[in-house]
Order: structure tokens, then sequence, then C-alpha cells
């Protein structure tokens, strides 16, 4: 596996959205997901973090990818739109290589956001509309359904401890695009679920392949990056 690298981006809010107009994304009806996927792409190509968070009170954008940050400014300087650049303070652009090992047993704490859905076929559902397609009245509450879930994405690399729901919201509203055309964007509502959990390292190296991987689905849009700091 090659080198992870946590990179801290800075956001100009207003930039950012002048970039989505631009690009004809409804600022109203994103999350920021999209508009965030499309200006990452423009700055840094293939290269650009995935996954990443957004914090918004910070106006920055937290990323796992394989490239040092001096890298993907020389990419970002070479072949970005002048929007696009317009957007980021390049000054602020900072990175660290992440540890190439994790010991067994190591503690820490993660914070996740994910969106907790499972896609059937074509169709991608609510991980809890589907419990209830199944169990109906016996299924467990909304916060249960998706908090074992999250331990069941977690279990080989990490023993959970104390899993807390943050946040949670059954509808939310994402911009994806369309599929009867690449230029046509959509309106999607899916649930998002925030997770705070201390841990303990079972494997190292499925751990390492589960921060570079992400948690769920929608992990080029904002969700399914592990933020990692030490135990409470």
């Amino acid at each position: 596996m090659s080198a992870l690298h946590l990179i801290r981006i800075p956001v100009s809010p207003p930039q950012l959205l002048r970039f989505a107009r631009e690009h004809g994304i409804v600022q109203a009806d994103d999350d920021l997901g999209y508009t965030l996927h499309a200006w990452l792409t423009a700055l840094f190509g293939e290269l650009a973090p995935k996954p990443f968070r957004y914090l918004d009170r910070r106006h920055e954008v937290l990323g796992y990818a394989n490239t040092p940050a001096s890298q993907l400014l020389e990419r970002a300087q070479a072949f970005a739109s002048p929007q696009a650049w317009a957007a980021l303070d390049p000054s602020g652009v900072l990175g660290k290589p992440m540890p190439t090992s994790w010991r067994t047993g190591q503690r820490l704490h993660l914070e996740v956001l994910t969106c907790p859905v499972a896609r059937k076929g074509d169709e991608e559902k609510d991980l809890y509309l589907r419990a209830l397609d199944r169990t109906g009245e016996q299924t467990p509450t909304r916060t249960e359904v998706y908090r074992d879930w999250f331990t069941e994405q977690c279990k080989d690399a990490v023993e959970l401890e104390e899993v807390t729901v943050l946040g949670m919201s059954a509808r939310t509203r994402m911009v994806r695009r369309a599929r009867n055309g690449p230029n046509r964007l959509r309106i999607v509502e899916r649930p998002q679920a925030l997770f705070a959990a201390n841990a303990i390292v079972r494997d190292g190296d499925r751990f390492a392949g589960l921060l570079a991987r992400g948690i769920g689905r929608h992990r080029a849009f904002g969700y399914g990056m592990v933020l990692l700091s030490p135990p409470r």
C-alpha cells in the first residue's frame, strides 16, 4: 500500500459558490458534497483526496491522499482552471504523512460522517428502511440499525467501544449526476449519521486500509473519512 497523507485544504466559500454557479450546480439544493467533489477534481484530477470531510466552521477540507501536499499544489498550479484556483488558499494547504504501521492493541478515537445506505441492483436505499422491509415491527430503532452497521464496517480492523451517534438525519438533500446525460444533475435524498467511538486496533494493515478507503458509500462526496484523535 502506498503512503497515505492527511491533507488540509482551506476553502474560500464565496469563490467556491462562484465555482459552483459557473458549473451549473444549484447551491441551494446541494449539501456541498457534489460541489467539493467537482472542485477537488478540477484542482487535483485523479490525485484528489478521497475520502474527505468538509469542516464548515473552519472552511476547510481534510482528506486522505496518496500524494503529498506539495505535489498536489504542483498539479493544481499547472492544470487547474482559474475558477477552481480562485477558491483555494494555496499558502494554507498543508499535509503530513500518516503512520506506515499501526500497533495491535493501540487505542484511539474515531469520528466518521457516514451515509448509511446499501445498494441492491440499481437501487440505493436507507439501511433502516431495508431493515424495516425485512423485519417489520421487530426492527430495532434507526439509531441501533445504524450503530450495528457502523460496527460491522469496522470489525475486522478495530474493536469499537462506546459507539455514539453524535447526529443523524433521515433525509439529506444531495446533488448527483443524472444517468441520462453526462452534464445533467439530479437531486437525491439520503440519510447521514455522525459516529464517534473509542477503538482498539485489531489488525494494523486492515486499519490502514480502512483509513485509505473510508466507510460506506459516497466517499467521493464528503462521507466516510475516519478522523483520528487520542482516546477519550
